[in-house]
């Protein structure tokens, strides 16, 4: 099920994938902008840090891969005209520092662990390059590439090509601030901190894409795009 990381990389390649994409909330991405590495969800946890709750929280604990990183082989807010529910921030990295910082074996997810229950492992986790070479789908949302052997971080400072961010259009509680200008302080401060040189973009969406809606809910928006240190598991 582990399978040697060139290899990934070499596959994704032949697949026509030159980048690989992390989404998170406003909080967690400048967590991992002022440590110049992606963090998993045990590890923060672990270090007494502050993170937004994900939903799969419980499950990821469940199925052992609390202390694993997840990268995603398309940008999914671009692909599904809607924003992505792990976050606005998208973090967009040269495939090649999945080969440049000793993440070992890489595993490849069939199914999204949400959907695991009842399932053998073979329907869980491509078994081998072979299976990954003939079966891996690029832009099937449930096929992510999951680093179990790097300590539950990732360094990207020399890796990181662009941060992409969503603007709501929307302000909290009739503030003079939008959400959005506050959320690109935050983020340029945490790459100011972390030493991060890289374009802060705001994400161009076309005209079908679903995201304004979906940010018009005040919950999605206190979840994603809160700034206060709350200690959440």
């Amino acid at each position: 099920m582990e399978i040697p990381s060139k290899l990934v990389c070499e596959i994704l390649k032949e697949k026509g994938i030159s980048q690989i994409f992390h989404a998170n909330s406003i909080l967690t991405s400048c967590l991992f902008l002022q440590n110049q590495k992606l963090l998993s969800r045990g590890n923060v946890k672990q270090k007494g840090l502050y993170q937004t709750p994900q939903d799969s929280d419980k499950i990821d604990r469940k199925y052992g891969i609390w202390h694993d990183i997840f990268l995603d082989t398309v940008d999914i807010h671009r692909r599904a005209n809607a924003r992505n529910q792990y976050g606005p921030v998208t973090f967009v990295f040269d495939i090649n520092v999945l080969i440049k910082n000793y993440t070992g074996k890489i595993w490849i997810t069939k199914l999204n662990p949400t959907k695991w229950a009842g399932k053998k492992k073979y329907e869980r986790w491509f078994q081998n390059a072979d299976d990954l070479r003939e079966n891996l789908v690029i832009g099937n949302f449930d096929h992510m590439i999951v680093l179990r052997h790097c300590g539950g971080e990732l360094p990207f400072k020399k890796y990181l090509s662009s941060i992409l961010i969503d603007n709501p259009n929307q302000r909290v509680n009739q503030s003079v601030v939008d959400i959005f200008s506050q959320s690109v302080g935050a983020l340029k401060l945490a790459k100011h901190i972390g030493q991060i040189n890289v374009p802060l973009k705001q994400r161009k969406c076309n005209t079908f894409c679903k995201c304004k809606d979906q940010y018009l809910r005040v919950d999605i928006l206190n979840k994603m795009f809160l700034l206060k240190n709350n200690n959440y598991d």
